[in-house]
C-alpha cells in the first residue's frame, strides 16, 4: 500500500463564508467528550475559481503528538506552548501560520485547536494573498465522494512576491492501468477522463485503503501544430497510457478547477449569421468579440499536470504490489452507518514520514 501523502497547497486570496453559513468562519462544537472549534473558508485562485478549506480541532489530554525522533509521545495540555515541548515535537505534527508581524507574527503550534484560535483573531485583519497547506482527502457520503481539504499551514504572501502564483494544487499518487484513460470524449469536449484511485488512511478499518478519483487530462490546452506543445502532449499521454497491464502508480501534481472556466473566443463561436457578414466583408471577428472575459459552465475538475518523478518515483511510473484480486479486495467499501468523522479521525500512522514541501509548482499553463 502506498504510503504517499495526498496533500494540497492553494494560492489566493482569502474568502469568508456569510455569517448565517451552515458553515461558518468559525464555530465551537460541544461534545460530551470535548471542547472542539471548527473552521471554513475559501481561497480564490480567481474570481471565478475557489477551493474551500477547513479545519477541526479539539481539546485533548493528553495530546498524541510524535517527537523529532519520529516516536510517539504525549505532551500535556498545559504544556503545549512551552518552547522546549513545541521544539521537541516533529515538525511535520505541527502547524503553522505566520501572517507578517502586523498580525500575530510567526507561531507553530502542536495542536489544530490552537490553531484556529490564532486564525480566528488575525486572518480577518490580513490583507492580501495566502498560501495554505494541507491534507488532501475524499470522504464517502450517500453514494457519493467528496473532497476535503484539511489545513495545516498558512502563509501570508507579501505583495512583491512573484513565487507563488495563483493555483489550486492537489498532490496525489494514482493507482491506474492501461485501460483507465477513456478518450471517446476528446473530439466532443477536448478531455479525457482518467478513472483512478487513490490511497488513503481509513481510521475505521485501521489501515490504508483505495478510494475512486477521477481525473481531466485538457488535450484542448495543446496545439499539435506547436514542436513543443505536441511533445508534452505525448509525454503525458505515454504516462497514462502504460505499456504495462497491471496496476501501475506515480503521484502526478494537479490543478482543481471548481468554478467557470475562462473561454477563447475566436471564429467557432461566432452564429452563421454572424460569419456570413464576415464572408461578405461587411464585419470582422472582432466586431462581435464581447467585451471582457468569456465563461463556459460551472465545472469541478481535478485536472493532470506532470508526474512527481522524486523518491521512489525518480524513474517514472511503478508497478503496484498488487494482483488484480488483491487490489480490488483493498478497495474501501463505506459502512451504511459509518460516518465522515469515524473514516477521517487522525492517527499517528497517517502523518508519519513526512515533511511539508515549500517547492512552488511550475508555472506552466498547459493543464
Amino acid at each position: 500500500m502506498s504510503n504517499y501523502r495526498n496533500t494540497f497547497h492553494f494560492t489566493g486570496e482569502v474568502s469568508f463564508p456569510k455569517k448565517d453559513s451552515k458553515n461558518p468562519f468559525y464555530a465551537p462544537v460541544q461534545t460530551d467528550k470535548t471542547d472542539a472549534v471548527k473552521m471554513n473558508f475559501g481561497i480564490k485562485e480567481s474570481d471565478h475559481n475557489m477551493g474551500f478549506v477547513e479545519i477541526f480541532g479539539s481539546k485533548r489530554e493528553p495530546i498524541h503528538t510524535m517527537n523529532t525522533d519520529n516516536e510517539a509521545i504525549d505532551v500535556a495540555w498545559d504544556d503545549r506552548f512551552k518552547p522546549e515541548v513545541v521544539k521537541e515535537v516533529a515538525n511535520y505534527r505541527k502547524y503553522t501560520v505566520d501572517l507578517g508581524k502586523e498580525c500575530g507574527g510567526r507561531y507553530d503550534f502542536i495542536t489544530q485547536y490552537d490553531m484556529i484560535e490564532f486564525l480566528h483573531n488575525y486572518l480577518p485583519q490580513f490583507k492580501g494573498r495566502v498560501y495554505v497547506t494541507g491534507q488532501f482527502s475524499r470522504q464517502p457520503y450517500k453514494d457519493k465522494y467528496y473532497n476535503h481539504f484539511s489545513v495545516e499551514n498558512v502563509y501570508g504572501l507579501s505583495d512583491d512576491d512573484t513565487k507563488h502564483k495563483n493555483r489550486l494544487g492537489v498532490m496525489t499518487d494514482i493507482f491506474y492501468n492501461n485501460k483507465s484513460l477513456d478518450m471517446t470524449d476528446v473530439k466532443n469536449t477536448g478531455k479525457a477522463y482518467l478513472s483512478g484511485y487513490i490511497s488513503q488512511y481509513i481510521s475505521a478499518d485501521k489501515k490504508n485503503e483505495f478510494v475512486p478519483m477521477d481525473f481531466v487530462f485538457n488535450t484542448k490546452a495543446y496545439d499539435m501544430s506547436n514542436e513543443h506543445q505536441k511533445k508534452v502532449y505525448e509525454y503525458k499521454m505515454n504516462n497514462l497510457k502504460p505499456k504495462e497491464t497491471k496496476i501501475v502508480h506515480i503521484p502526478w501534481e494537479l490543478v482543481m478547477l471548481n468554478g467557470a472556466e475562462e473561454q477563447p473566443f475566436d471564429e467557432s463561436t461566432l452564429t452563421n449569421a454572424q460569419k456570413e457578414q464576415i464572408a461578405l466583408g461587411l464585419s470582422t471577428v472582432d466586431d462581435f468579440k464581447p467585451k471582457g472575459s468569456i465563461f463556459g459552465n460551472n465545472v469541478k475538475e481535478f485536472r493532470l499536470f506532470k508526474p512527481i518523478l522524486k523518491g521512489d518515483f525518480a524513474g517514472g511510473i511503478v508497478k503496484a504490489d498488487y494482483s488484480d484480486k488483491d487490489f480490488q479486495d483493498a478497495i474501501y467499501v463505506p459502512a451504511k452507518d459509518e460516518s465522515i468523522v469515524d473514516i477521517e479521525k487522525p492517527d499517528e500512522e497517517s502523518k508519519k514520514d513526512w515533511t511539508e514541501d515549500m517547492s512552488d509548482l511550475d508555472d506552466e499553463n498547459l493543464f
